[in-house]
């Protein structure tokens, strides 16, 4: 008994094969920061507005590119590149749409596979445009295989991770869509020029490769096994991802049953497969079966009962608020446009100032991870969003009296704050706020929200840059004060809690 009750009260350890089933879950979150930064360093060259030759002496006709009819650039105005940067959204809009539900039906590893064959072919649309359409097809394409991505990799990650380690793992999404914005900065050193800047768009197609090869090592969501009936083989992956500790399965399919409401009919799944007869046995798993079919069928909630029950009233808006308030705080303004907006400032180093701020932000998402779970989401977004308000008031300020320290120092800070808690705690936190039966759809509402919020900054940016100048980042650092004041008075914290013990605020 002392050693059983051991067993039972020890923390939950990330083994080799969650860690590694974690990774390949994120691949879809390093194509979406790659294809979401892809454009901003060779934006200029890409739309024949500068002309920059790695090697002068060699004409474009005679490289492999022109010679195979690759045009050296595609004629933009500004207002076509900043379309073309921020399409993106819109098919990221639509891939989120029909992500959920399509993953909630054939399983979120099967449904990766689909998505990564999309991505393969939006970036070789990408890659090989020689035409403005060519070029808004290919990214409306990548950006349905990004906005899927983002919808399954948290419920993905959610469903393998023990609850004590959600909110590390979770945050793994958003350290490795940092990863993909640094590694396309960084290939941008190289290849963001006048000869080369298609081979970085080629890069996004390999990404998606390796994620589909890497698919095939590792196993279905326990929690979708669970919901469709074969809780055998969800405590088997279980077992493998909790290294072969086969009574924290057990006790794990049975909160999950609990938490969706499933009748056991006064039999303990967890007691009734540890040394039952076989009698026992087969009535606990008919019994399971029985309620595995009543989890799925609660699973499946429309999108008008999401909408008019007022079970899902106060989590919808949580929702709403939290995944909106992480774009028009202003993140896509650096990330699609930071060459552009340093390079007022510092021409001859914007790209590389890029590369240092997107280092930053990978190094600070990655200590955040494990803040999540210590500190608490609520405190963490009201910290980010705070310190935020402020750092964009002073980049404000720096770019209106023409201070490149200033402008550098908090573009930075910035970032840095960004990424402690909006980057990573929003997909976090959706399936958290919401009740079990709705996690799949509350996923895809919340990531459309956001794509639309991505949409509007990307499109609307340059816009006001041009009216307002440095002045367009006041506006978001008042956006940024409001929504940590709202967070502070609204929104519960849910680390460590079930859904229904929530505290809302009226």
């Amino acid at each position: 008994m002392p050693e059983t009750d051991a067993l039972m009260k020890s923390k939950p350890q990330v083994t080799a094969s969650l860690a590694f089933a974690t990774l390949v879950a994120c691949f879809g979150s390093i194509q979406y920061g790659y294809h979401m930064a892809e454009l901003n360093a060779p934006g200029q060259v890409l739309s024949c507005s500068k002309y920059e030759a790695p090697w002068p002496e060699m004409p474009y006709d005679e490289t492999w590119l022109g010679r195979h009819a690759f045009k050296q650039c595609i004629e933009l105005s500004e207002q076509q590149l900043g379309l073309a940067t921020s399409i993106f959204s819109i098919g990221g809009l639509a891939g989120s749409l029909y992500a959920g539900r399509l993953a909630d039906r054939y399983g979120r590893k099967r449904y990766s596979f689909v998505n990564c064959v999309t991505g393969i072919l939006g970036s070789l649309i990408i890659f090989s445009a020689n035409t403005y359409g060519q070029l808004i097809l290919g990214r409306f394409v990548v950006g349905m295989c990004c906005g899927s991505s983002i919808v399954v990799t948290p419920l993905y990650i959610n469903e393998m991770s023990p609850k004590e380690l959600r909110g590390s793992l979770g945050s793994m999404n958003q350290v490795c869509i940092n990863l993909g914005i640094l590694l396309t900065q960084l290939l941008s050193l190289e290849l963001a020029d006048s000869y080369r800047w298609r081979w970085l768009l080629l890069v996004g197609a390999l990404l998606a490769l390796v994620n589909l090869l890497l698919l095939f090592r590792i196993e279905e969501s326990p929690l979708w096994l669970a919901s469709q009936g074969n809780l055998e083989g969800a405590e088997s992956v279980l077992r493998e991802l909790r290294g072969g500790d086969s009574r924290r399965s057990r006790e794990e399919v049975e909160e999950w049953l609990t938490a969706r409401g499933a009748s056991r009919n006064g039999i303990s799944y967890a007691a009734s497969m540890d040394g039952a007869p076989l009698n026992a046995r087969a009535a606990s798993q008919q019994s399971s079966l029985r309620s595995s079919e009543e989890m799925s069928t609660a699973a499946k909630i429309s999108l008008a009962r999401y909408f008019t029950d007022p079970r899902y009233r106060q989590s919808r808006w949580a929702v709403t608020a939290i995944l909106v308030s992480q774009q028009f705080c202003g993140i896509n303004s650096i990330i699609f446009y930071g060459v552009k907006v340093v390079s007022g400032q510092l021409p001859q180093y914007a790209i590389v100032v890029n590369f240092a701020i997107s280092i930053v932000n990978v190094i600070v998402t990655f200590g955040a991870s494990f803040l999540v779970d210590h500190w608490g989401r609520k405190p963490l977004l009201i910290t980010s969003a705070a310190a935020m308000s402020v750092a964009t008031a002073f980049v404000s300020g720096g770019i209106v009296a023409n201070n490149a320290g200033v402008l550098v120092t908090f573009t930075v800070i910035y970032v840095a704050v960004f990424a402690i808690g909006l980057g990573p705690i929003p997909f976090l936190v959706i399936s958290e706020l919401s009740p079990p039966e709705a996690g799949g759809i509350a996923q895809s509402y919340g990531t459309t929200c956001n794509w639309v919020a991505t949409f509007a900054v990307g499109y609307g940016f340059p816009l006001l840059n041009a009216w307002l100048q440095g002045y367009v980042f006041l506006i978001f650092s008042a956006y940024a004060a409001g929504f940590a004041a709202y967070v502070w008075l609204k929104i519960p914290e849910t680390k460590g809690k079930q859904e229904e013990e929530l505290r809302w605020r009226q």
